[in-house]
């Protein structure tokens, strides 16, 4: 398993956001729309769903480390999806504009949520499927992305979990899970789905919590009860995965590892603000211990 460090980008930034109360689905609703399926945890769901209304609120909402993650996590994406793809006849376009270098790639964002990613991957020239099982999330997610009319044809929003494509024979380039499959019930059935939905040379890209101590400390005992930056509850630690794990998993999935990076969290100086947008992120190829981020290719068939 390779680690590598990955230069950080700026993306654009949106103005915090919020939606109307009518948005909502009753949380009973949405954790029954996810029942019967392999992956899905209706308990995960329901905590998701609930907090719906503040997926785009940057700043102080329970969602606000995703957001200052993100501009991380996309650097790693952007990166690895175009070096990945270079020199393929049929996505040529990737990585020729630096201002959309995912161009031509179909992305699908399981677990979407508000949109935070799949917003990004479309900005970056992707087009973009996102699902999520909690219908209140795939509403907020519509609603954000109708204020820009390009962007919002771009993305598709779904309520549905990835087994639910996975029966369809859905297939995409590149299929993305980034902070979900520590929240869902089966991690060995949710591999197999993403690499069930990736094609033939595709990519998966996964980021998780690894468990470890210093990650029950940050991601649970600070950020949740301390801190408060989300939600008492939001993580459990024996769902966190580590490295070696999630490569297992990839594996029997029928996925190889290609690359690992750790995403590292600095917090701000004294003096220069609080909270979980206060600090900066980096990828790092030395410290895996908290968050992590890893990229998979399909194994190539006995015919290749």
């Amino acid at each position: 398993m390779s680690a590598r460090r990955v230069a950080s980008t700026t993306l654009r930034a949106h103005a915090p956001w919020r939606s109307p109360p009518s948005c909502f689905a009753a949380t009973r609703a949405l954790a029954a729309s996810a029942s019967g399926t392999n992956t899905v945890d209706p308990r995960e769901t329901a905590k998701f769903a609930a907090d719906a209304a503040l997926w785009w609120d940057e700043t102080r909402g329970p969602f606000a480390p995703l957001h200052a993650m993100n501009p991380t996590r996309c650097a790693f994406v952007r990166d690895v999806l175009t070096r990945h793809f270079r020199g393929s006849e049929k996505h040529a376009d990737v990585g020729a504009d630096p201002a959309r270098p995912l161009a031509g790639l179909r992305l699908l964002d399981v677990g979407c949520g508000g949109g935070i990613l799949s917003e990004s991957l479309a900005r970056m020239g992707a087009d973009v499927t996102g699902v999520d099982a909690a219908a209140a999330n795939v509403e907020i997610a519509k609603t954000h992305a109708a204020a820009d009319p390009a962007l919002a044809k771009k993305i598709t929003y779904r309520v549905a979990a990835a087994e639910t494509l996975l029966a369809e024979h859905a297939s995409f380039d590149a299929v993305l899970a980034l902070e979900v499959i520590e929240h869902v019930r089966d991690p060995d059935a949710f591999a197999r789905c993403l690499a069930g939905l990736t094609d033939e040379k595709g990519a998966v890209i996964v980021s998780t919590l690894n468990r470890t101590a210093r990650s029950a400390a940050l991601a649970i005992a600070f950020a949740e009860r301390v801190a408060g930056w989300v939600p008492p509850g939001t993580h459990e630690f024996s769902k966190f995965l580590a490295p070696d794990e999630l490569a297992t998993l990839a594996a029997r999935a029928g996925l190889e590892t290609r690359e690992v990076a750790g995403m590292a969290y600095t917090p701000p100086l004294p003096g220069a603000g609080a909270g979980a947008t206060g600090g900066t992120w980096r990828l790092t190829a030395e410290d895996l211990g908290v968050n992590y981020v890893a990229y998979f290719a399909k194994k190539p068939t006995a015919s290749e």
